[in-house]
């Protein structure tokens, strides 16, 4: 068994990733994790599970969360030590103690192996250490110990890289790492020097003057004697920063460069964090209100990114789980669901950081916010999982006791109303009661291709090239209205039903079900999404749109050619879109 923590926690069985379920009971494994096989209290963990304000039942549940754990990772996993618990894990099966390993391993080497050597241990990190928990308590010695490890063993890999050769290589990664650490001077050091070496004296000087002023203007200092030293070299043409011979390094992993969660402050900051950092494998984000001169902003895949009402500054974004399919908004939070993690992210809708992740274990296609809680279609499992917003847990999944014996009919889409949840599972629609769970087949949809509640209806777009109308009080009183092209993604705004046909976005009359206007969108719309004062559209081709209903002026975002945006939703002042890794 494995435990990984340098990005948002994962533990491996071998080459199996094991999905825990239930954002308390990762916080716990990670609590325990961080005590490095030493004991931890029941009081103290109830403090930390819950922030120090622990439900009644905070001892009852934490005895639970600790059987779930033995029974996904091994019943001697989790020892009774008193009155608390303690993980049996060895040091070497967690990555951060063999980044510490790999550090040691790498000082007394020469340069390129000792190069290499780093490569490999920057190599284990998929993102910011403990991501999950990032506004956690308990983790926050823990990061910003990583964090300042990580940051040293760059700066001590330029270091050799410098030495061997490689400033022209080192530049965009510098230029990148100067912005995201504007403080730290051992890097603009590093970035001068580079820039010297590869003939571009003029911008190595830029970069000093650029440190004073951030240095008085942020710590009221001047730079340290050893920056001012090197800008008085550059500027006598020292021969001790002449470049020394290109000698090649040892093949060695190569780092993931993923900075996950990072507040974008401006457009040409996020360029060059994507290209540098991202190494190319980011999804390239570019705003064009309204111009053809658009400013790049790099977001990675698996990631949200928070974008304003007007759709013309994205003002954050964060890592989320592996193929963010569906975001929902409400519920105090923005919810992201993962498919392929089976996890659903929950975000802070006023500022976009992360908050906490839960577990539901199932190829999740859909959420939707209301009634209380959050609801999600778990796929193929054949179900959908219930969310409680102010534990961040699953409450429960419908049917109960989770996926029948005989595999069922796919759950793809749900939708919510004011008084019960829908659900398509195969070519029915489901209404689910959310007080009991009672399931009724209230009709036959044929193949979905779309869920919508609005208007006092429920709509459901099919592969047959309709648009259902189903009353939500009667069974099986459906109106039925054949369309041109196959519908998708209906959603219900402003006294009218939208839906993509084909190249366009399509206003339907939700009484006589008569078509009205119509606006194409380039590039083959694939999802659409209604607030804000506009109808925001995802394309095939990678782009994002905004559209205001009335026909008035666009803007959009361009999404580089190994990325796409794969969900859309807006509320609250904000416009939400999911970034995916391409297939």
């Amino acid at each position: 068994m494995s435990y990984l923590i340098l990005g948002p926690l994962e533990i491996h069985d071998g080459e199996t990733e094991v999905a825990l379920r239930g954002g308390q009971q990762r916080k716990l494994l990670a609590i325990l994790l961080l005590h490095g096989g030493e004991a931890v209290s029941s009081d103290r963990l109830i403090d930390e599970l819950w922030h120090g304000k622990p439900p009644d039942t905070a001892a009852k549940a934490l005895q639970g969360y600790v059987s779930s754990l033995r029974k996904q990772l091994g019943p001697e996993t989790v020892e009774t030590v008193g009155s608390g618990y303690r993980l049996k894990v060895a040091a070497e099966d967690v990555d951060a103690r063999h980044f510490e390993e790999l550090l040691a391993e790498a000082r007394p080497l020469e340069r390129g192996p000792a190069a290499a050597k780093l490569h490999e241990a920057l190599a284990l990190w998929r993102g910011p250490a403990l991501a999950d928990f990032a506004y956690n308590d308990f983790a926050q010695h823990e990061i910003e110990r990583l964090e300042e490890l990580r940051l040293s063993c760059i700066e001590r890999r330029i270091d050799l890289e410098l030495a061997l050769g490689h400033h022209g290589d080192l530049v965009p990664e510098l230029e990148a790492l100067v912005r995201a650490h504007p403080l730290r001077e051992r890097l603009r050091g590093h970035l001068m020097v580079a820039l010297y070496r590869s003939g571009r004296q003029a911008d190595a000087l830029d970069v000093y003057r650029d440190a004073r002023t951030v240095l008085r203007n942020e710590l009221g200092l001047d730079p340290s004697e050893e920056l001012h030293a090197l800008q008085r070299a550059i500027l006598d043409h020292d021969a001790a920063l002449a470049p020394p011979p290109r000698v090649a390094l040892p093949g060695a992993a190569r780092e993931s460069r993923t900075p996950e969660g990072r507040k974008l402050r401006r457009p040409l900051l996020a360029v060059a964090l994507g290209l540098a950092i991202l190494g190319g494998v980011a999804a390239a984000l570019v705003l064009t209100p309204g111009s053809n001169k658009a400013a790049a902003i790099v977001v990675p895949p698996n990631s949200a990114a928070m974008i304003d009402e007007n759709g013309k500054t994205i003002e954050s974004y964060v890592g989320v789980g592996r193929r963010p399919t569906a975001v929902a908004v409400g519920a105090g939070g923005v919810w992201v669901a993962n498919s392929e993690s089976g996890t659903v992210s929950r975000l802070d809708p006023a500022t976009g950081k992360f908050v906490d992740t839960i577990g539901v274990g199932a190829d999740l296609n859909d959420v939707a916010v209301g009634l209380g809680s959050v609801w999600v279609a778990d796929g193929n499992d054949g179900t959908v999982t219930e969310i409680d917003p102010s534990l961040d847990q699953v409450a429960g999944t419908i049917p109960q006791g989770g996926r029948p014996t005989v595999a069922p009919d796919p759950v793809f889409y749900v939708a919510v109303d004011s008084s019960h949840v829908w659900a398509t599972r195969g070519n029915q629609l489901l209404r689910i009661d959310p007080h009991t769970g009672q399931v009724e087949v209230w009709a036959k949809v044929g193949n979905p291709t779309g869920l919508a509640t609005g208007g006092g209806y429920v709509w459901v777009t099919t592969q047959s090239q309709n648009l259902l109308r189903i009353d939500p009080r009667t069974p099986n009183n459906v109106a039925k209205q054949p369309l041109a092209a196959e519908p998708i993604a209906p959603v219900y705004a402003r006294g009218s039903l939208w839906l993509i046909q084909g190249s366009e976005i399509q206003q339907i009359n939700p009484i006589s079900l008569a078509a009205g206007n119509a606006f194409h969108v380039a590039g083959g719309p694939s999802s659409l999404a209604a607030g804000n004062g506009a109808l925001w559209v995802v394309a095939y081709n990678g782009s994002l749109t905004r559209v205001a209903p009335d026909g008035g002026e666009t803007t959009r975002l361009h999404v580089g050619k190994k990325s796409s945006v794969s969900a859309v939703a807006a509320g609250g002042g904000s416009t939400w879109v999911a970034v995916s890794a391409a297939g």
